[in-house]
């Protein structure tokens, strides 16, 4: 039997132009969607929390239209995915590319402890048209001025566009999942919440 590919959902909650769901669907092998309720989540404010929660929600109801479905955790990201490696059987783990130090030092700490167990654990490019190292001065150093750096952006081929896919291949059986309404992701919102949801656009 074809072990499962997991696909570490992160901020990028899109199922179209989503390069780490493409990579993990090129296995060919059932894939787990899996949202983490991280530490570098942990860290944001009540309103980045509370429209993460809608976001996630919606995810979930699209992939469960899909034939599939999101599971749920919550914890350090490194912690979380060996478990589910271990529940699962997964040989590999999927995800989009982040660039800031928290969670460049989050995912190298992660990739390096899952293929400390064996399991095959990429990055693949993130929400952005171009990656950051592919745009560049002719000294090898990054634009600090835009007109510059657009003249030089302008001249790259923009990747094709990858359409969401019709179904996603599901495993024999599925892991537990968190309840997303147990998390409180909009707890610290109060009454700002119901304020601003009507104008919000998922």
């Amino acid at each position: 039997m074809t072990k499962p590919v997991i696909w570490w959902v992160r901020k990028d909650l899109r199922l179209g132009d989503n390069r780490a769901l493409d990579a993990a669907r090129s296995l060919d092998a059932p894939v787990i969607p899996v949202f983490v309720l991280d530490e570098v989540f942990e860290a944001y404010g009540a309103a980045p929390l509370w429209r993460f929660g809608l976001g996630v929600a919606e995810l979930a109801r699209t992939l469960n239209a899909k034939g599939s479905r999101l599971v749920l955790r919550r914890g350090r990201a490194v912690d979380v995915l060996q478990s589910l490696v271990a529940e699962t059987g997964a040989g590999a783990v999927r995800w989009s590319r982040a660039y800031d130090p928290d969670q460049v030092n989050r995912d190298k700490g992660v990739k390096s402890a899952l293929e400390d167990i064996g399991v095959d654990a990429k990055s693949a490019p993130g929400h952005l048209l171009f990656e950051p190292w592919s745009v560049k001065t002719k000294e090898g150093g990054f634009y600090k001025v835009y007109s510059p750096f657009w003249r030089a952006a302008h001249q790259l081929d923009v990747p094709s566009s990858i359409p969401a896919p019709a179904r996603l291949p599901t495993p024999d059986a599925w892991p537990d999942s968190d309840v997303l309404e147990d998390w409180g992701l909009g707890r610290a919102m109060k009454r700002g919440a119901m304020i601003v949801e009507p104008h919000t656009l998922v």
